[in-house]
């Protein structure tokens, strides 16, 4: 039996489909018994659970025994994770297997890297067996920007010149789920990329010719980026760390491209022009 953590989110909501899809028990660990339905109608368990009641995540891994481990970002994400972590331990989980992030480092320059790091750390600590996979940064982030692309043509960001290989969430559940579901990765690091490295300009074309319509790249300054996130909604702890990450992408900093989506999958990953063609309607292209 597995348990997914963060089964309502991009890469866990997939994972649980592709789990259900090849018959594999499996159990969803959710916040909200609001959110049930959708996952139950899949033909998989439900436990709700909370992150910060190491008492319901034990009760949630009974007759569990594999893990896949996410959460959402969070300045308490490091402890909440390791409640997650000594819940597995305590039931008897053998095998975790934790989406990262790169640069994980309890010393790492920006937040997100340090948080993961102090995970990676306990997790190492704990004796269980498991593996990480650190995925670049995901094409459903472009998501958020759909409205200003849709609506004014422009895509907004502070990456200038450098280069990333976005990667699909649903690729990265798809080597999730290899890893969950077959033997000999237990100890492995998977760094998983799409299969190029495209700047702001080259994500903007792709669009275009997605949308049918010219989208432009514009570079906003850190401070003007800072103010558009808090004024869309973002805490300020995350508005911080966001601009701490895209500084690191402008810097090339997720440039490197990797062939272990096709080495664990068998197939190749996802091109960014697919993630753009299959979302054109949000960005405000004619829907298929």
């Amino acid at each position: 039996m597995i348990l997914v953590t963060g089964a309502t989110g991009h890469v866990g909501s997939e994972l649980v489909r592709l789990l259900a899809e090849q018959g594999v028990p499996a159990r969803a660990l959710i916040h909200s018994p609001d959110k049930a339905a959708l996952i139950e109608q899949l033909g998989i368990e439900v436990a709700v659970g909370d992150f910060e009641q190491p008492d319901t995540l034990e009760a949630a891994m009974i007759g569990c025994d594999h893990l896949f481990l996410v959460s959402p970002p969070s300045p308490r994400q490091p402890e909440q994770e390791q409640n997650v972590i000594d819940a597995a331990k305590r039931a008897g989980v053998s095998h975790v297997v934790k989406q990262m992030v790169l640069g994980a480092d309890p010393d790492a320059p920006i937040a997100f890297g340090r948080w993961h790091g102090q995970i990676e750390q306990h997790l190492a600590k704990s004796g269980l067996g498991h593996t990480l996979v650190q995925p670049h940064s995901f094409m459903q982030n472009f998501l958020l920007s759909a409205q200003p692309v849709a609506d004014q043509g422009v895509l907004y960001g502070m990456t200038g010149a450098g280069r990333t290989s976005y990667i699909d969430t649903r690729d990265v559940a798809a080597v999730a789920a290899q890893v969950l579901t077959s033997p000999g990765h237990e100890g492995q690091r998977y760094t998983l990329t799409g299969p190029e490295a495209l700047s702001a300009a080259e994500v903007a074309e792709r669009l275009s010719a997605a949308i049918g319509r010219q989208v432009r790249s514009v570079d906003l300054p850190a401070d003007a980026f800072a103010q558009a996130l808090a004024g869309a909604g973002l805490p300020g702890w995350l508005v911080d760390a966001v601009i701490e990450g895209n500084t690191l992408l402008a810097a090339g900093d997720q440039a490197m491209v990797t062939d272990e989506v096709a080495r664990v999958t068998g197939r190749p990953p996802r091109t960014f022009d697919q993630f753009a063609t299959e979302h054109r309607g949000v960005f405000g292209g004619q829907s298929s």
